[in-house]
């Protein structure tokens, strides 16, 4: 396996098609097809499924090919960073969050830390817990905030406990049910609801919510992982979604909705990761100091 070869993987991955990828990347289409073959052997599976109009990504093929896309944007990367005398020079800081929604809790972190460390690079990524934890020890993020049971099942990774997440339901602000003396959580089954994610997390609400971890297939349940999203549509409609408890303080927000808390539902435990084998940079620990001293997600009374 060689930066050729990938490269003849990701072409067909973006055209479709074998012979307009050998074209892309300047090869026979012979040449091409023996490359794809030569992988498929070493790596044990089908990259492509053919078809008649082309070939499309198998489900493994998937998650090699965008791992390959990756390792070779490190390599170009790697490579104008030298060209740029950058190498010793540009440090950088690769955040994973899972699941996506809770994007914004490292927000005001990473900007601290950008402070601190004005010449370091930030990425951030949100993914599903399996999908992030499985990129923190390829090495693929250098860090993964997330909840913290399916993180301490790995053997591989130190982690360091957050304060928990607590959620809230909202609503806007003249819903049906606005008008109750007193809300229940039974009293929300009847109204279209917006979720942020189908992590373990979300399966303990659901259950609450339905009884049962699975959504019923009579109930409007969305999963949307863009919050201006979902915000959209419980301002326009009688959704009722998740937020943080911490919107509580947000004057803003509470003018146009109104929130709901409910006793019942169990905060989030989170969790803060890297790889135990890789100590972490000095800007990865200061990024840490600030998640465990200053959770900004926790409504203060």
């Amino acid at each position: 396996m060689n930066t050729t070869k990938l490269k003849s993987v990701i072409a067909v991955d973006q055209s479709g098609s074998f012979s307009a990828a050998a074209q892309q990347v300047y090869v026979t289409q012979s040449a091409l097809t023996k490359h794809i073959a030569d992988i498929e052997k070493e790596i044990g599976f089908t990259l492509f499924e053919r078809h008649a109009k082309g070939a499309r990504a198998s489900t493994e093929g998937r998650v090699f090919i965008d791992r390959a896309r990756r390792i070779l944007a490190d390599l170009d990367q790697l490579s104008s960073d030298t060209k740029a005398g950058l190498i010793l020079g540009v440090p950088r800081i690769r955040v994973g969050v899972s699941p996506p929604s809770l994007v914004s809790l490292v927000n005001a972190p990473l900007a601290a830390v950008l402070e601190k460390y004005p010449a370091i690079r930030i990425e951030e990524a949100g993914g599903w817990i399996e999908q992030t934890v499985q990129q923190l020890k390829n090495g693929d993020i250098d860090v993964l905030i997330g909840p913290a049971p399916p993180i301490y099942q790995q053997k591989q990774l130190t982690a360091v406990d957050l304060a928990p997440f607590k959620l809230c339901f909202f609503m806007k602000k003249d819903h049906p049910l606005s008008r109750l003396p007193k809300l229940e959580l039974a009293d929300l089954r009847n109204y279209p609801i917006a979720l942020a994610d189908r992590s373990a997390a979300t399966l303990d609400l659901v259950n609450q919510l339905f009884g049962t971890p699975e959504i019923p297939s009579d109930k409007q349940v969305h999963i949307i992982g863009y919050f201006p999203m979902i915000c959209k549509m419980v301002a326009t409609s009688n959704t009722i979604a998740t937020v943080g408890a911490a919107f509580q303080n947000n004057k803003e927000f509470c003018e146009k909705f109104k929130i709901v808390e409910f006793d019942c539902i169990e905060p989030i435990p989170l969790a803060i990761a890297f790889a135990t084998k890789r100590a972490p940079t000095p800007p990865i620990q200061y990024l840490v100091d600030i998640l465990v001293s200053e959770p900004h997600w926790i409504a203060w009374d």
